[in-house]
């Protein structure tokens, strides 16, 4: 079901309760009325129910007029007038039923009744009014909803726009790197060159695939990092070791795509290729209290010279994770003791 086969059912389902509502209103008040004046109760309903249905769809056509002429953009006076003239109208037609009604049900009941009916138009435009406050007070309603939905459509638009500009961050910065580092192998090393260039198209492939999606699960983003790690291997050789444990759910977990290569080509870049004897990149992720939380940790060489890039690949990484999350994720990063660690916590 469509939401708007949803929002004209919800509406017919409002319309006929307000039928009912006034509908029942004019019925109990002006059957008072009727028995003030000596009539049994029983009678006085029946007397007033035909009459008081037809004022209940008179009362429903006012919300037309509502539409026509909406508090916020319409003057004071024109609603005034317009729902005076209507508001009389109607109750001159409910007084007219009674009219006609009342005859007939003394003819076939035997009995006398004898309305009041400046009361009754008196009620009767009470009743119109009543109904035409709470046309408005729905009215106001569903504009409320609209702009809260506005409002919700418009934050998701502009979270995907700032997780494209973020992506758009990424894809270039790791392409130039690779490249750079396919040609830096190409006079020494032409074969591992030749490896490394077959191995980046078929990432780079998978990259297109799983890019265009807004979530991944963390397994197939791991798929994604070892495969990096594979072609950093090709030029790092023995240099470059890795351990990654993933636990069976933690894998299962979503997460967007691209998360995790920035922050261990910053691993590779600034912690394994600036130490003369390589090093271990360790990636942790398990899964406790519907938190994700993934740790990656590297070796640092305190005295590297640019360190510039892994702010940009935190800050990336970051910003996305905030953007995902509305802010419930969280991303830590530190250094110690020769060691960088960073720490990620996501909302399952």
């Amino acid at each position: 079901m469509t939401t708007r086969t949803r929002q004209a059912l919800s509406r017919g389902a409002l319309a006929l309760y307000a039928v009912a509502a006034v509908a029942a209103a004019a019925t109990a008040s002006s059957a008072f009325f009727l028995w003030a004046r000596g009539a049994s109760a029983g009678l006085a309903t029946v007397a007033a129910l035909p009459p008081s249905l037809l004022l209940g769809f008179i009362a429903l056509a006012s919300r037309f007029l509502c539409s026509a002429l909406p508090l916020r953009s319409t003057s004071r006076m024109s609603i005034a007038i317009a729902h005076a003239g209507s508001a009389a109208a109607a109750s001159g037609l409910w007084v007219w039923t009674w009219k006609a009604w009342v005859p007939e049900l003394n003819r076939q009941a035997h009995a006398a009744l004898s309305p009041d009916y400046s009361v009754l138009f008196g009620l009767g435009i009470l009743l119109y009014v009543a109904a035409v406050a709470v046309a408005y007070l729905f009215l106001e309603i569903d504009a409320l909803r609209e702009a809260e939905e506005e409002v919700l459509r418009y934050r998701v638009l502009a979270r995907e726009a700032e997780l494209r500009a973020f992506k758009a961050q990424v894809d270039p910065h790791f392409l130039f790197n690779s490249l750079n580092a396919v040609a830096s192998l190409c006079g020494s090393r032409p074969l591992e060159a030749r490896e490394m260039a077959q191995r980046l198209a078929d990432f780079f492939r998978l990259i297109l695939r799983l890019g265009a999606l807004e979530r991944i699960t963390l397994g197939e983003e791991i798929d994604l990092v070892e495969r990096y790690l594979a072609i950093e291997k090709v030029r790092f050789g023995e240099r470059l070791t890795s351990h990654i444990h993933v636990d069976e759910e933690a894998s299962r977990s979503m997460v967007p795509p691209l998360l995790l290569q920035p922050l261990v080509e910053n691993a590779v870049r600034h912690g394994v290729a600036s130490m003369v004897e390589g090093g271990t990149i360790d990636i942790d992720a398990t899964l406790e209290n519907h938190m994700l939380r993934i740790v990656i940790d590297n070796p640092a060489d305190p005295d590297r010279a640019d360190v510039r890039g892994e702010g940009i690949g935190i800050e990336n990484a970051r910003g996305r994770l905030s953007a995902v999350s509305e802010g419930r994720a969280m991303l830590q990063a530190a250094e110690a003791e020769g060691q960088f660690r960073v720490v990620i916590e996501l909302p399952r």
